[in-house]
């Protein structure tokens, strides 16, 4: 029996749009690759000469990079000879060109590219690193790195869009023991600093995603003067860093277990550097000043980005602050280690940060300073709203009055470049932090070291007696009543429907729209701390998951009981924003036992989807519960159109015998253009040009 079927490929958008992407090329890039760049145009041509294809690649091109390991062959100031061993080899970006990592070998475009496909770039050229052994070691130090080349990346005068996505940088050593520099570009590189990817002089207009640097080393130790960076540094450049991960990042100084020396061991920002840094983590990053970040004469921008166990030797157990005006917002500072200075998480030394509804948890120090944040007399300041400071401790071992498990203020500096000197506290939450003496128990949560320096302490929930009266509407020694203090859960650290944070805080001091969790920040009124009031579900969520197959998006989720719920409610997105409603489901209504439910989203075409489960009640209150993301590749259904858009001609790929028949339709439901498809045609070329510009649908039939 016969039955006709239609599937979706694509949709096809035709206008001046296609003058800009008839010139571009894409080219490929295979560990086995086998063609010349400039040939490399295929995937079945592809070249395995990563650097000989950006020198090809002309500004508008792509570059598509199979998953495997690659090493730089070509020393970076004379990419067009190939020398294997030269410790300058190195990757270096080309403006205007767009560098992807993470594919298969099959796919037609980067939406198709699913989680798994490691594209690796190793400053290992002899393949020689292995673990350290000796007792105690780091499971991340290796041996063998003397003749590793001193930048895996290099990306120096960038400032035409240009696309760095999908990549892991790993076991770059810039180790020189003294000055010394290449040329790259007409700028000097020093060989001591940014192991992994080394920035200069580029613009906003670089994006680097998706990236995750690890392993990588650095020599540089200058604070003053900006050095360090292991993995990323970043000299007078404001790229936009987004979904990346920075880690074990170390010192060449360092020992099995220690922390070393240099400046901004993960990512070292200096000279005029203002990065917008996005959704990114750092974790187990150990350096000197700032372990995980050191900022110097900069302004970057963090949102939602996590300093996880990273230490810091000298001070600043994550970042360290220094000419510097940085604002952070929503960023979680968990379990970090600052030692000598102090500043478990963050250390100001000699500027003026801003945070905003950050959780700081679990941060140490040992010293008489901040636990949480510290500050060396000669600072500026520091702006704190909505934070919540909670099970932060300091070891110190001395029963000395004046440190603190939370906030150390220190005497503030003398330049001119800041006309406000001052701290200001709005709407903050201190619970649970801890000082080894308890004599000191005034000032767990605050020090400051004159009463002058605090122009603003308002409306925060502390456990402390000292400063109180300096400020208005301050609880003391009160508990918050969180929903949950484990870390992870969907409501950590969240005041409960009877906490005193709840609708206490002052509205004008956060103009933000969402709160540490990226939910609604005021209901009513705002709420103290980092995260804004979470009212318990009339479902208890476990899980959702959601997944590409060939019928589309099917999407599961579970719930351990509901009560009077009435349905669940999926919307998508293709950016993450703007959400548009899919589906309704029924609910259980009130259930005392685990019930799953799943639905299958077969309304998409290729590219990345965001989606969101949203739970309504019987009285017709919306909880979100939770959202997800899915890769849907045409691919799977070994389907592809290209190219998209187009000026005139499209071709069709597709598997022999599985569709005999296409239709081109406009977006009124016309039928423009249609044929059959022969059984053993495995493309199809069709001239589009005599349609009129808009957007069609291309539908293809099928037998089974």
């Amino acid at each position: 029996m016969k039955k006709n079927y239609l599937k979706m490929l694509g949709v096809l958008c035709l206008g001046v749009f296609a003058l800009n992407v008839n010139a571009q090329i894409t080219y490929y890039v295979k560990t086995d690759g086998a063609g010349a760049a400039a040939t490399a145009t295929t995937w079945a041509n592809a070249s395995k000469d990563l650097q000989d294809v950006i020198n090809a690649a002309q500004p508008g091109d792509k570059i598509f990079v199979a998953m495997g390991t690659y090493l730089p062959n070509r020393p970076a100031n004379n990419l067009t000879t190939v020398d294997a061993a030269n410790r300058d080899n190195a990757f270096v970006l080309k403006n205007g060109v767009n560098i992807y990592g993470g594919f298969n070998g099959t796919e037609a475009n980067e939406t198709q590219r699913i989680a798994g496909n490691s594209s690796t770039l190793s400053g290992d050229l002899n393949g020689n690193d292995t673990e350290e052994t000796t007792a105690n070691a780091a499971n991340f130090m290796t041996q063998n790195k003397a003749d590793n080349a001193y930048h895996v990346v290099l990306a120096i005068g960038i400032n035409a869009n240009t696309i760095f996505d999908g990549f892991t940088i790993t076991k770059g050593d810039a180790s020189a023991t003294a000055l010394s520099t290449i040329t790259v570009n007409s700028e000097l590189i020093d060989r001591r600093l940014g192991g992994g990817l080394y920035i200069l002089g580029s613009s906003a207009s670089l994006k680097i995603s998706n990236v995750t640097a690890t392993i990588n080393r650095a020599n540089g130790d200058g604070d003053a003067s900006g050095g360090g960076g292991s993995s990323f540094y970043v000299n007078n450049s404001s790229p936009n860093i987004e979904n990346c991960i920075i880690s074990k990042s170390f010192s060449m100084h360092a020992t099995p277990k220690t922390e070393g020396v240099n400046y901004g061991s993960g990512m070292s920002i200096v000279l005029s550097s203002n990065p917008n840094i996005i959704n990114t983590v750092f974790s187990e990053n150990f350096g000197g000043s700032g372990g995980a970040v050191a900022i110097n004469g900069s302004n970057p921008v963090f949102v939602n980005c996590t300093f996880k166990l990273n230490r810091g030797k000298v001070r600043g157990g994550a970042v360290d602050v220094r000419g510097s005006s940085p604002t952070f917002n929503a960023c979680l500072f968990s379990e970090n280690t600052g030692s000598n200075s102090g500043g478990g998480a963050v250390f100001n030394y000699s500027g003026r940060p801003s945070l905003l509804n950050c959780i700081f948890y679990r941060n140490t120090t040992a010293t008489s300073n901040g636990a949480a944040y510290g500050s060396q007399n000669g600072n500026y300041g520091a702006i704190f709203t909505n934070n919540t400071f909670f099970d932060n401790r300091n070891n110190y071992g001395n029963n000395t009055v004046g440190y603190s498990a939370g906030i150390y203020v220190a005497a503030v500096g003398n330049s001119a470049s800041y006309a406000d000197k001052t701290t200001y506290l709005y709407n903050n939450i201190f619970y649970g932090n801890t000082a080894q003496y308890n004599s000191n128990k005034n000032t767990i949560d605050l020090f400051v070291i004159s009463p002058a320096l605090l122009a603003a302490f308002n409306n925060n929930i502390i456990q402390q007696t000292a400063y109180t009266e300096i400020g208005t509407n301050n609880q003391i020694n009160v508990d918050p009543k969180f929903i949950s203090t484990t870390p992870g859960h969907i409501a950590f650290l969240a005041p409960g429907n009877s906490s005193p944070a709840k609708d206490t805080g002052v509205d004008a001091h956060n103009l933000s729209a969402s709160d540490f969790n990226g939910r609604t920040r005021k209901n009513g009124i705002i709420d103290i701390g980092a995260v804004e009031y979470y009212a318990v579900l009339p479902v208890s969520f476990i899980s959702f998951t959601a997944k590409a197959t060939t019928s589309g998006s099917q999407l599961d989720w579970k719930v351990g009981s509901e009560t009077n719920n009435k349905q669940y409610l999926i919307s998508r997105s293709d950016d993450g924003k703007k959400y548009n409603l899919v589906t309704k489901v029924a609910g259980a209504g009130t259930a005392a036992v685990a019930q799953r439910y799943s639905f299958t989203d077969q309304t998409i075409t290729s590219g990345t989807y965001y989606y969101k489960l949203e739970q309504e009640d019987l009285d017709g209150q919306v909880n979100y519960l939770a959202t997800q993301v899915v890769k849907f590749a045409l691919a799977a259904n070994n389907l592809a159109v290209y190219p998209n858009p187009t000026k005139g001609n499209v071709i069709i790929a597709v598997t022999a015998g599985n569709y005999h028949q296409y239709s081109v339709i406009s977006l009124q439901g016309t039928t423009v253009k249609s044929g059959n498809i022969g059984r053993s045609d495995t493309q199809i070329s069709l001239n589009l040009s005599s349609l009129a510009t808009g957007t069609y649908i291309i539908k293809l039939g099928g037998e089974t």
